[in-house]
């Protein structure tokens, strides 16, 4: 057996490849491409056949000695020659005593059966090889799961069937709310992401990912990429991109516009999350875009058994680094470099308490340990959403058109400071506003551009007299008509610092015809207000004295949100196009505002 060790994340050295699978995807399909760093050999691999004979591709790498040892396993769509399972450093639970084991779920490497997003077979193939690895000589019976994005989603799924050897799950970063998330951002179609990802899973090498994943700049340098992502119909986008069940998922995922049965087939539901009773640790981060982590952190809350080891982790890290660690920085953010190091030792310490009976477990000090931006430290919590947490509202009004940087929008605390005529946006989707989403999966840093652009609407307080600390899902309550049967709405919350730079601490959108619920299309009546509200991205952030809080709005979002043809056609289909006007109402009888998450008090 082979005693190759992975070394721990640390430092890059320039020509290593990076440790975090976002800055390895932003660097994909080019002269840049890394190498990918393989495993050594497993001590097993086989085919496992599952309960319906479908065979999965399964390794195994097992500690020395010959006495059993516990398994924590990782279900992924992703090949090591595409993503690479050596940079996440899975062998030192090896080196610590632990089995590690990896298996490709199906349609996907050299794993048999057809890929389907999210489908039942992600639960029972998750429960035959938990309880086929837990009869094995080799293991003595517990099994915990581990990984992040998709592969804290078939933690989850797997959970919910109640394996009675699955012992403990740390689902990080997963997607759980597919018209919040994706494949449907607040119900706009990703077209970007959903074509890019099925291709990401299909691919047999790295250098054959292009379009820059989800990035804008690749995008707009090449032709073909820029035609796929603004063609209609959309439902022919991606034909000669994917294939087979691959492609099979882009048509379906178009042919089912709101949340039917086919959805909730493949959605947690309150059931499953009642289901859920075991340890387990949710790890997200403060720049990650995802909304997952708290959709099932809030799910298990509400139906599962209240437990002192449903514990929850964030970090100052992105989607990637959530598995593997950061820097000392993040775009405008600079903390201590200690605060975002790898969390294996958190993880470790986890599955030496619930796998092997060893330890107090990781040293969170409470249900919650949060690491909040501006005060650049982490504080904890005896619950999720905070006690110390009450709602504080900021209403929008203008001295004159909120349009841009220069424009007269402004956030006041006091509803009888509302003022100010209605302010409008326009969105032409066949020149949609290219949004500088430069970074993999990552939050934008900074939305200078977006203040100046005509059809960003600006609204911002004056400068805070004390700091304000906001910890939580910002709403957006907005009053709004429009004079097309559809439209889009994104909101960004952020900070204007001193220097005029803006940055992001949150954002969100919904595409209007989904005000009343995903699980219908209800067009709008041309020049009728309603309220709308948006739920934003989860924050945790202290801006400080003399900074402002500015809430921009737009009617794009362009790569990452397909641009809506505004006219309530069916999205699969459309061909037509038609320019919105949107206007945003705030005045007495329409008080559009933000509710923030405040935080009062917090324990180091």
């Amino acid at each position: 057996m082979s005693k190759e060790t992975v070394t721990p994340n640390g430092p890059e050295a320039a020509d290593e490849a990076p440790r975090d699978s976002m800055t390895l995807l932003s660097r994909a399909g080019g002269s840049d491409t890394p190498a990918i760093e393989m495993m050594p050999d497993p001590d097993l691999r086989l085919m496992l056949p599952m309960r319906d004979g479908v065979r999965l591709d399964t390794y195994v790498w097992r500690p020395a000695g010959d006495a059993p040892a516990p398994v924590i396993l990782w279900r992924t769509p992703y090949r090591e020659e595409v993503l690479g399972w050596a940079r996440l450093g899975q062998l030192r639970y090896r080196d610590h005593g632990y089995i590690v084991v990896n298996q490709l779920v199906r349609g996907t490497g050299e794993s048999e059966g057809e890929f389907r997003f999210s489908s039942p077979y992600e639960r029972t193939d998750g429960y035959d090889t938990i309880e086929w690895l837990a009869a094995q000589p080799w293991c003595d019976g517990n099994v915990g799961m581990d990984g992040g994005s998709y592969v804290g989603l078939t933690q989850l799924l797997a959970a919910a069937t109640r394996p009675p050897h699955l012992k403990c799950i740390i689902p990080q970063v997963p997607a759980v709310n597919y018209f919040r998330e994706l494949p449907y951002f607040g119900g706009a179609f990703t077209r970007q992401h959903t074509i890019n990802w099925l291709n990401l899973i299909s691919i047999g090498s790295l250098a054959e990912l292009s379009g820059g994943f989800v990035s804008t700049l690749p995008v707009l340098a090449q032709p073909d990429w820029f035609r796929r992502l603004t063609m209609r119909p959309a439902i022919d986008a991606a034909d000669d991109v994917l294939k087979g069940d691959k492609l099979a998922h882009y048509r379906e995922s178009l042919e089912h516009p709101t949340f039917d049965d086919w959805w909730r087939e493949r959605s947690l539901g309150a059931e499953d999350y009642a289901a859920m009773d075991l340890p387990a640790l949710f790890i997200t981060g403060n720049f990650d875009p995802s909304l997952g982590a708290m959709g099932a952190w809030h799910g298990m809350a509400a139906n599962a058994p209240d437990r002192d080891d449903r514990q929850l982790l964030l970090g100052p890290w992105d989607h990637g680094q959530v598995y593997t660690g950061g820097g000392s920085s993040y775009g405008p953010h600079e903390f201590d470099a200690a605060a975002s190091a790898d969390p294996f030792p958190i993880r470790l310490a986890f599955y030496d308490k619930h796998l092997k009976g060893k330890g107090n477990g990781p040293e969170l000090g409470g249900k919650a340990k949060i690491f909040i931006t501006g005060r650049g430290r982490y504080e904890v919590f005896d619950a999720f959403p905070p006690r110390e947490v009450r709602s504080l509202s900021f209403f929008l009004a203008s001295d004159s058109a909120a349009n841009g940087e220069y424009g007269g929008g402004t956030l006041v605390g006091d509803a009888d400071a509302i003022r100010g005529d209605p302010d409008r946006m326009r969105a032409d989707p066949t020149m949609p506003f290219a949004a500088p989403l430069t970074e993999a999966l990552g939050r934008i840093s900074s939305l200078d551009e977006h203040v100046r652009h005509i059809d960003t609407l600006l609204f911002r307080t004056e400068p805070l007299a004390q700091p304000l600390a906001i910890l939580g899902e910002t709403e957006v309550v907005l009053h709004v008509a429009t004079d097309t049967p559809d439209a889009d709405i994104v909101a960004h919350l952020a900070e204007i610092r001193p220097d005029g730079s803006v940055v992001e601490l949150a954002y969100h959108a919904l595409r209007l015809r989904y005000r009343e619920g995903f699980d219908r299309e209800v067009p709008m009546v041309p020049g009728e207000p309603v309220e709308v509200r948006l739920k934003l991205t989860l924050s945790a952030h202290e801006l400080a004295a003399g900074h402002r809080l500015a809430l921009l709005l737009r009617p794009d979002f362009f790569p990452f949100m397909d641009p809506n043809p505004n006219t309530g056609e069916p999205i699969a289909t459309a061909t037509h196009m038609q320019t919105a006007t949107i206007t945003v109402f705030h005045d007495a009888a329409r008080p559009s505002r933000l509710e923030l998450p405040v935080l009062e008090s917090a324990r180091p």
